[in-house]
């Protein structure tokens, strides 16, 4: 609706003055407002200095640093934040999306030392922040708390899906990769079994079986060539499952951390990061 109403008034600004000072203040900031909230945050960001250079104005200063959070340019959202001063009524907000930033452009210690600031602070996003920052630990290799105090600034209907993540992180679902050796050189096959690599495990399984059985009968009915071609390749496949039973371990357990990142990363995502819902375009 705000987008209209920014184009009334452009249009009805042509119509019925006959002198428009397109580079005023006014218009320049109006038109960044449309810029804006139709998502064009580049060029909104351009208008918006120009605007700057003659008002200084906290809200076209705040809204810069989310023109370029929205972008993903957080390195210059992170310049921005640092400009918003301590009297502008978004100082508070400023520092919840800077702790956003910097999580997303992965500066770890100065993270944790502005999630510290923010938690021990005052502020009314002391809770955002300490949820941020007990989420970015699930991804960090720091040993996390005890379960019950890491679920402290969680809101209710998240601590059933935090409480999953911190059990995963703390006890992966992970295979051994000796077991699933060692289990392949019991019975070729069972450690990708074991792995849940199901198809090649049968696979290696019937193959080695067939190769041992065509060796055995070659010999037992004197035929010495056929047999240690078949013996040979038997033992190439009893040797490569065993090994491909280990690497289908550290497969497995690879798939298990991108999968159990990729659901905390989506989290975030659905959380906003915990920043606040800001909504400039009624």
């Amino acid at each position: 609706m705000l987008k209209i109403f920014y184009l009334i008034i452009l249009l009805s600004s042509i119509m019925f003055s006959q002198q428009i000072d397109f580079q005023s203040p006014e218009n320049i900031k109006l038109f960044a407002d449309f810029l804006f909230c139709d998502n064009d945050y580049l060029r909104a960001i351009d208008e918006y200095e120009k605007y700057l250079v003659a008002v200084d104005d906290d809200l076209v200063q705040f809204k810069i640093t989310i023109a370029y959070s929205s972008m993903n340019d957080c390195e210059n959202a992170i310049n921005k934040l640092g400009l918003i001063k301590k009297t502008s009524p978004f100082y508070e907000q400023s520092k919840i999306e800077l702790l956003k930033s910097l999580y997303l452009q992965n500066i770890d210690s100065v993270f944790y030392a502005v999630a510290e600031t923010l938690i021990n602070s005052k502020s009314l996003y002391a809770n955002n922040a300490y949820r941020l920052k007990n989420t970015a630990l699930l991804l960090s290799k720091t040993e996390l708390p005890e379960k019950e105090s890491f679920l402290i600034p969680f809101e209710v209907e998240e601590k059933k899906t935090i409480s999953d993540f911190y059990n995963l992180k703390k006890n992966p679902p992970y295979k051994s990769e000796a077991l699933a050796g060692v289990l392949s050189a019991i019975i070729p096959g069972s450690g990708k079994i074991y792995t849940k690599d199901y198809g090649d495990g049968i696979t290696a399984f019937l193959l080695t079986g067939l190769f041992t059985y065509l060796a055995y009968t070659n010999f037992e009915h004197d035929h010495p060539t056929r047999a240690w071609i078949f013996a040979a390749l038997g033992a190439g496949f009893y040797v490569g499952n065993i090994y491909g039973s280990v690497a289908s371990a550290q497969i497995f357990n690879a798939k298990v951390n991108f999968e159990f990142n990729e659901g905390v990363k989506l989290f975030l995502e659905d959380k906003k990061y915990f920043t606040p819902n800001y909504d400039f375009c009624k």
